[in-house]
């Protein structure tokens, strides 16, 4: 997918999320949809409202202003907590800025396309990832800790999602039938994005034994694997014939379970394509809940 047009999607979808099918939002649409492109960042207001004219077939040129304020406040509405975390806030501006790059369409702008648009993106090649990888349901499993006195999660119903008990502490294991020996294993859940293996925390050697593993392994930080967080859990395991020579995938104490990012996955996504033949992906989610007794 081209750049540009990865570009235009991801506007796309943002634009869906803030404005419904109605005549006025229709307008406001097309002005978030040009104000925000990277083609028309250099152009001045008066511009847009002219390219709005044109394909609306009649647009007052006067409340580009007053339109693109509307559009910011539901920009905001939608994202204006997402933001915050990322260290947007606009709130005490008013009037116009001494300094143009500080006014709140561009300070927008660039939240959405330095911050959003390459988790976006990361996001789309994770459901890439898994769309290729298989999903036994034996590749992978849980085992709680035997000297484990608390409470237990009981086995899921047949069809439901596999279970992990919140707080309960774990063994690991993968099971994989594939010709390729070496394990990269990514976890995502809710707010958090971990490569579980090679990892100085669980597993700081990476080759399969028997097409098997156990995690924590011996020597690894973690004596146990425990979940803290009520949700869904995923797992994507891609097997090499080849380790990966990244240096964030080389096990040490100052990042002892790697966070993958964009950047990271972008490499990751590009080794893979640069050598498809040589790698299998397998994938399963388990849903973390309240431990029963």
């Amino acid at each position: 997918m081209t750049n540009q047009k990865s570009q235009q999607q991801f506007l796309e979808y943002i634009a869906d999320q803030i404005f419904p099918i109605s005549k006025r939002s229709k307008t406001q649409k097309l002005c978030f949809l040009l104000r925000f492109s990277p083609e028309n960042w250099q152009e001045e207001n008066v511009e847009i409202a002219r390219k709005m004219d044109e394909k609306l077939g009649a647009f007052n040129e006067q409340s580009i202003n007053a339109t693109l304020a509307e559009v910011l406040k539901k920009l905001k509405k939608q994202f204006g907590e997402e933001m915050n975390k990322n260290g947007v806030n606009w709130e005490n501006k008013r009037g116009r800025p001494a300094d143009d790059k500080q006014s709140p369409w561009r300070i927008a702008y660039g939240w959405l396309w330095d911050h959003k648009f390459p988790y976006w993106q990361m996001d789309g090649l994770w459901q890439t990832l898994i769309k290729k990888a298989a999903s036994p349901s034996y590749w992978l499993r849980f085992t709680p800790d035997p000297n484990h006195k608390g409470l237990v999660v009981p086995p899921g119903k047949k069809d439901e999602p596999p279970v992990i008990g919140l707080n309960i502490p774990y063994s690991m294991h993968v099971e994989l039938d594939c010709d390729q020996q070496h394990l990269l294993l990514l976890n995502r859940g809710l707010d958090t994005k971990y490569v579980v293996c090679p990892s100085q925390a669980f597993a700081p050697v990476n080759r399969l034994k028997d097409k098997t593993m156990l995690m924590p392994q011996s020597g690894a930080m973690c004596e146990e694997i425990k979940f803290d967080t009520v949700g869904q859990e995923e797992f994507l395991a891609i097997v090499l014939e080849e380790s990966l020579d990244f240096p964030w995938l080389t096990p040490n104490q100052e990042e002892p379970a790697p966070i993958w990012n964009p950047e990271r996955l972008k490499e990751l996504w590009t080794r893979l394509g640069e050598d498809s033949n040589n790698w299998q992906a397998f994938y399963r989610s388990f849903q973390v809940v309240e431990a029963f007794a």
